[in-house]
């Protein structure tokens, strides 16, 4: 009969208002929380990855122009013109060495002999180019030992010079597949530069700070080839606006010194040029972080560049 009577149960418990809205609240609280520290977060990660930016273009500027200002010489001449925005130099394209020669014509082995490699281009000459070929002169010492510097008139294959030994190999280089390269020169050589002389490649380039379409600053490369100069090609940034002067915050700027450490701001000096410094400032943009109210990231890096061959 018990079995039949329907069990009594508890009244069920349940949360009050107030309960209700102080869960809520800390709900609230730890959310905001979360979110807050996401979004700083975020922030964060956002000027992080512009730095990280900025911090590689300097490094592809300072990767390149040491590396090609260090191996100019100034006395030489090689510093075709100096200015604040940037520089004009020779740059190297190439070396070779004089397998064979007339009064105004030299050849050069090709670059894929068999044994040995004598011929390297960074980029393969063109009329117009600069060429100097070391002439060692009749004394024994160095003291009368210079460059030759010529213009490249006219190039063309030749497969009948420098046929065999002790530059190329008659049976592995044969001439008809691996032809020599004639380069005709606007002047003649002396007698005194031998067959076996050093060959060296240069032409004209400039690297500057330039204004892009998008109004951004880059610093760039131009070649003069074919008796013009190219578009510019950046090579890295973008960095700050140029601004001319010792205290301004320009983007790039170039300064001069002689061997004793005196600035050279007469740009008719160059072979004086003993030493480079090179600033470069990026400007990555506005910060992200709340905290730092808008402000710009910057970084910049000074290169002071030693020129090997100054004397």
């Amino acid at each position: 009969m018990s079995r039949l009577m329907p069990k009594v149960r508890a009244p069920r418990s349940g949360l009050t208002l107030v309960e209700v809205l102080v869960s809520f609240l800390l709900l609230a609280i730890v959310g905001g929380g979360i979110t807050r520290v996401m979004m700083k977060q975020q922030q964060f990660y956002k000027d992080a990855s512009l730095t990280a930016n900025a911090k590689r273009e300097l490094r592809l500027g300072a990767s390149m122009l040491p590396a090609e200002l260090r191996s100019i010489s100034s006395s030489g001449g090689d510093i075709l013109l100096m200015a604040e925005f940037g520089v004009q130099l020779r740059a190297y394209t190439g070396t070779s060495i004089v397998c064979a020669r007339t009064l105004d014509d030299i050849w050069v082995p090709p670059t894929n002999l068999a044994r040995h490699k004598l011929t390297t281009y960074v980029t393969r000459p063109e009329v117009g180019d600069t060429v100097f070929i070391f002439n060692e002169n009749t004394k024994t010492g160095s003291q009368d030992d210079l460059w030759e510097k010529r213009w490249i008139t006219g190039i063309d294959a030749n497969a009948s010079d420098c046929a065999g030994p002790p530059f190329t190999d008659a049976a592995l280089d044969p001439p008809a597949a691996k032809k020599r390269t004639r380069y005709h020169l606007n002047a003649a050589l002396p007698p005194e530069v031998l067959v076996g002389a050093v060959v060296r490649f240069t032409r004209p380039v400039r690297y500057r700070l330039y204004e892009e379409s998008s109004t951004k600053w880059y610093l760039g490369i131009e070649e003069y080839s074919g008796g013009s100069w190219s578009t510019p090609s950046p090579i890295a940034g973008p960095f700050r606006a140029f601004a001319t002067g010792d205290v301004a915050q320009s983007g790039m700027q170039f300064r001069y010194f002689d061997s004793l450490g005196v600035r050279i701001t007469d740009m008719t000096k160059g072979p004086d040029v003993a030493r480079i410094d090179v600033y470069l400032r990026t400007l990555s943009g506005q910060s992200a972080i709340r905290e730092r109210k808008g402000a710009d990231l910057k970084d910049s890096v000074l290169m002071r560049v030693a020129i090997r061959n100054f004397k």
